[in-house]
């Protein structure tokens, strides 16, 4: 998911790479607790932020029903463009959006939500003033953001096989999703905010992928990791891939991979 004023760009192959093999091994069951979470607010109006390939998108709909509208945004174009392409319902609008500067009403939503997006805002701060300002009295500003890379093992090993090819100017992704997990700091940035009722849940859930292979390529090819390893030495990327796939097979197996995932789910409220 990918958000305003980030040098991080998922562009050309990155976004359906992103989807196919990240999609059921880090986002689904994330997207199917938020959407549950959603649906239990019965709104009349959602804006989603960071939405990247879709994922919760398309579950919007259902849970909200079909008289509710859904601005479903990403700041990346070619993310919009494959999320449009991907969740073609009447009740979802897609439009490329800066989180820190909403194009929109104030009072206009009665859910922000935003699966996986705020560890990339270069603006905390003003990007949640603007999701309090767009929503109404006592709407809801629901957001899941990882815990600490060492709690979610898959990733915790494409961060490590990028520091054993890269010791120096490691490609540095994975420091930028696993780097907002402070619960007291969050704590701090939503009220200074001016939301109230906070509360902050750890979700433990699992994540499935069908093969090494198919992890590896996620990790690497379904982020702007594949750019940055470009950069430095495109010679070195599928020697990278190889070694970690055996990583993942020791790890988690040669099939139908489990991978265990930790995250918060942060809901907040408007006064």
């Amino acid at each position: 998911m990918t958000t305003q004023t980030t040098p991080i760009a998922f562009s050309g192959q990155i976004p359906g790479n992103y989807d196919r093999y990240l999609g059921p091994m880090f986002f689904e069951p994330f997207a199917l607790a938020i959407a549950d979470r959603i649906g239990s607010l019965a709104p009349k109006s959602v804006l989603e932020l960071a939405a990247g390939t879709g994922r919760l998108t398309r579950l919007l709909p259902a849970v909200a029903g079909k008289q509710a509208r859904i601005l479903a945004s990403d700041l990346n174009p070619a993310m919009v463009d494959f999320g449009r392409e991907r969740v073609q319902d009447a009740s979802v609008d897609w439009h490329v959006i800066d989180a820190v500067n909403l194009p929109l009403d104030d009072a206009s939503f009665d859910c922000v939500a935003a699966q996986f997006g705020v560890m990339f805002y270069s603006d905390r701060p003003q990007a949640f003033r603007e999701a309090q300002r767009v929503l109404r009295k006592d709407g809801t500003f629901l957001f899941s953001a990882w815990d600490a890379i060492e709690y979610n093992p898959m990733a915790e090993l494409a961060n490590q096989t990028l520091r054993h090819f890269f010791p120096i100017d490691t490609p540095a992704f994975y420091s930028v999703p696993f780097s907002y997990f402070d619960q007291s700091v969050i704590r701090r940035d939503l009220e200074q905010a001016g939301f109230t009722d906070i509360r902050i849940e750890t979700l433990r859930l699992t994540g499935t992928s069908a093969s090494p292979k198919h992890a590896a390529q996620g990790l690497i090819e379904g982020t702007p990791t594949v750019t940055a390893i470009q950069d430095r030495d495109a010679a070195v990327l599928p020697e990278l891939l190889s070694h970690l796939e055996a990583k993942i097979s020791e790890r988690f197996g040669d099939k139908y991979l489990q991978v265990p995932l930790q995250a918060l789910l942060v809901t907040a409220r408007k006064g």
